[in-house]
């Protein structure tokens, strides 16, 4: 016979005092974690012992019913990542040395430099990001923008590295990585692609279409409808001073307004975008590492061991420091098939002590981690 099942309210009860009882325990849990630390804090010991926790891990969950050991586990490893969390805050704040941030002062720089030609939309971001800069250049290449800034030639590069259509821009998050270069300033301005060729041309002249890779992907259902031949061109400025000068009917670029005014190429069409609110972040790098209380993004680059969760673990530091994550991504690490370095945006500031004390857990608990930048994002679009 099929009994009544128990009243819910007096379940919700006994729920009530189990947590009051986990409770306390808790708080002895944390105290004895504020004891560990203060030896490792006088011996310099590790405060994140694997051997340690696989050994509670194994021995408590063979203690539990078969079908709660998943649970249970999971359970286990949230203590033992607060308890160390706990215990990362408590020696940060007693020593703040153990978190060596070697900060430079912020000021405007005076060389500029970006990727591509005049009227792009990296030298637009460059003006507005730096509008007292004393010269604003550019290059031929993102690798040339790095390249500038790491031996001295400029004082700042502007790059893209991120649109809302498209993605991610990895070239330019690779060579962050590569030329060890830090993020500075960072600017979100709206892109309004617009189909441009040379006077006399029209929509049915019109048979290839040149620009940067990111600018075609963002402008694809249009492209495709007119059955345009696609070719990459370095920068959208580029494209459309080689449309103009190739003065043919049947070529066209996707550029800005600025660039078909500078060029002297007529619009054939406005407002191309896929994404009629389509828009790119752009970043300035340099050489320091620098940090104001007002910063509202900080990114960082790092790695794991190879191992089930841990990933997970790390994303899950963030959390526990109530530290928003605002994006992810992986990109492969060079002559290492299969393994990754992990790049994420937090919002906060290095200035912030609880921003602090989560990267020194995580450069304590992986196997390498790098801040790429405490910045602030001043955002275009906000005001159109």
């Amino acid at each position: 016979m099929q009994t009544e099942p128990r009243p819910l309210d007096q379940t919700r009860a006994e729920i009530t005092e189990l947590d009051r009882q986990i409770q306390q325990l808790f708080l002895r849990r944390m105290m004895c974690a504020e004891q560990v630390a203060a030896y490792k804090l006088s011996t310099g010991d590790a405060i994140l012992k694997p051997d340690r926790e696989r050994f509670l891990l194994d021995t408590l969950g063979a203690q539990v019913p078969e079908n709660l050991q998943q649970e249970y586990r999971s359970v286990l490893k949230t203590v033992m990542r607060v308890s160390r969390k706990h215990q990362y805050e408590t020696i940060l704040s007693c020593e703040p040395s153990r978190l060596d941030l070697p900060l430079v002062a912020r000021c405007d720089p005076a060389r500029v430099v970006y990727q591509g030609l005049p009227a792009s939309y990296q030298s637009r971001a460059a003006a507005a990001m730096f509008p007292h800069a004393a010269h604003i250049d550019h290059v031929p290449t993102f690798e040339d923008v790095f390249r500038a800034v790491s031996e001295g030639h400029a004082d700042t590069g502007v790059v893209p590295v991120e649109n809302s259509t498209v993605g991610t821009i990895d070239e330019a998050c690779d060579l962050l990585v590569q030329y060890d270069l830090h993020i500075s300033h960072s600017h979100v301005d709206a892109i309004d692609n617009r189909l441009c060729a040379c006077p006399g041309a029209s929509l049915d002249t019109v048979k290839t279409v040149f620009s940067i890779r990111p600018a075609l992907g963002q402008c694809q259902s249009f492209l495709k409808a007119h059955g345009l031949t696609q070719k990459e061109a370095p920068n959208t400025a580029v494209a459309a001073q080689q449309v103009a000068q190739a003065n043919d009917p049947t070529c066209a670029a996707v550029c800005s307004a600025q660039a078909a005014e500078l060029y002297g190429l007529t619009v054939l069409a406005h407002n191309i975008n896929d994404d009629k609110h389509n828009c790119t972040r752009f970043i300035a790098v340099s050489r320091g590492l620098s940090a104001q209380p007002d910063d509202n993004r900080i990114s960082l680059v790092f790695t794991l061991p190879h191992c089930n969760g841990s990933l997970a673990a790390a994303l899950s530091v963030c959390a526990d420091h109530e530290i928003n994550l605002t994006e992810i991504h992986s990109r492969p690490l060079p002559e290492t098939p299969w393994n990754y370095r992990f790049y994420v945006d937090l919002e906060g500031s290095l200035c912030n002590p609880a921003v602090r004390a989560m990267i020194y857990q995580l450069d304590e608990e992986l196997s390498t981690v790098r801040i790429l930048g405490s910045y602030r994002i001043s955002d275009s679009t906000q005001a159109r």
